[in-house]
């Protein structure tokens, strides 16, 4: 299909764009020699992107021969998005710029009642803190647990939430009069790790795992995410690693979540202290329900045999997970993020082990297995980074999107 004057314009500006922000500070003739667009047409788009103060000029460099050239580079401190999480437990909302720092971030508990009405209100007033600042937002991501519908912005089905179908983006978007972006939280994970973590160098297939109160994954296939047709692509969390195990929220039994997740991890752990088994833990406090998901590292990392002994067998069956998913989509990278890193090596070995052995051989000869290094925010970057993905390789065009 041939594309319109103004859409081809609007591809090439992004093509620009994405090369700034993957190689750095470049100059017009390195970015003809990389786009194969002419010396010309990349002086009118780097006016353009100059204009929407996307990019700004580093000075001449010196060459050996000829005129010195001038340097171009992404400015990444000029456009700030709002990135939101809703979690299980607690959401997050922040202002991040395009070069994926956060400016600004509050946090609170879910309400007591979190319907969809009462969630989006405290959304809304972390919004209006947010915006209290002198940072202009464009735009709203928002990141959440479950099914998610993203081109209708709509929440099908979070299973620790007990929702419906619910249109949160159109919800947000009409109280804000900000537009808003949704998707799943492993997906906009996935994104964060595109743009500024793990994948964002040379690799255009890589999978995201994430695991903290539940388990998901994140599919990057062909530099493009991976929804499944209904949706529920990487809910790895729901496959059934124990025919016997205990029932999962989704409903089934034996699922990997209900195994392997920190709320699995925590019950397993408590239930042998109640029983007796010597640990540590008995040190920390003074009852069994009060032991706590940072108690469990703390011990780990000081050598509790206990508590150690159940982060690797968690690390095994989340390894079993990881095989599953290497040998359905080949990737060149699976990066693992959540809460379970503040366990290490511990967990790492345990999980990486078991990953390749249940793995075709041919399928992890190259294949990097690294744990995330954006840290604590890579949530709420993550859902900004819906907006910078649009912004860098979406359909929008960017005056749609950076509104002057």
């Amino acid at each position: 299909m041939k594309l319109s004057r103004e859409a081809m314009r609007t591809y090439n500006q992004k093509v620009i764009l994405k090369c700034l922000h993957d190689l750095g500070s470049m100059s017009k003739a390195q970015l003809s020699e990389h786009t194969k667009l002419t010396i010309p047409a990349i002086t009118d788009i780097l006016n353009d992107l100059e204009d929407f103060q996307l990019i700004e000029n580093t000075g001449h460099v010196k060459i050996k021969r000829g005129r010195f050239p001038m340097m171009h580079q992404l400015k990444r401190t000029n456009i700030h998005f709002i990135g939101i999480v809703v979690g299980s437990q607690r959401m997050k909302a922040a202002i991040v710029n395009i070069g994926g720092e956060v400016i600004d971030i509050h946090s609170k508990p879910l309400p007591n009642n979190p319907t969809p009405e009462n969630v989006c209100k405290q959304i809304i007033l972390l919004v209006n803190k947010l915006q209290s600042s002198e940072h202009k937002v464009y735009g709203i991501g928002i990141g959440m647990h479950g099914i998610i519908n993203p081109f209708e912005g709509a929440s099908i089905y979070p299973p620790h939430l007990d929702w419906g179908y619910f249109p949160i983006g159109e919800y947000v978007a009409n109280e804000t009069q900000l537009p808003v972006l949704v998707d799943n939280d492993c997906n906009t994970l996935t994104l964060a790790e595109r743009w500024f973590g793990g994948g964002k160098k040379e690799t255009s297939s890589f999978i995201t795992l994430n695991i903290d109160y539940g388990i998901g994954a994140g599919i990057m296939n062909g530099d493009e995410l991976f929804h499944g047709f209904n949706f529920g692509g990487g809910q790895i969390g729901h496959t059934i690693v124990d025919d016997e195990g205990i029932k999962c929220a989704c409903g089934n039994y034996g699922c990997l979540e209900a195994i392997a997740s920190e709320p699995a991890l925590l019950k397993q752990v408590i239930k042998k202290v109640k029983k007796g088994f010597p640990t540590m833990l008995n040190e920390l406090v003074n009852h069994p329900e009060e032991i706590t998901m940072e108690h469990l590292y703390h011990a780990a990392n000081h050598g509790d045999n206990l508590v150690i002994q159940h982060i690797q067998e968690a690390g095994r069956y989340i390894g079993i997970g990881i095989g599953t998913l290497i040998n359905l989509f080949n990737p060149q990278k699976v990066i693992i993020t959540g809460g379970v890193l503040r366990a290490g090596d511990i967990l790492f070995d345990s999980l990486r082990d078991s990953a390749f052995k249940h793995s075709l051989k041919v399928n992890t000869e190259k294949l990097d297995l690294i744990p995330s290094m954006l840290g604590q925010h890579a949530d709420v970057i993550g859902a900004a980074t819906l907006w910078v993905n649009e912004l860098f390789h979406g359909n929008r065009s960017i005056n749609e999107i950076i509104r002057k």
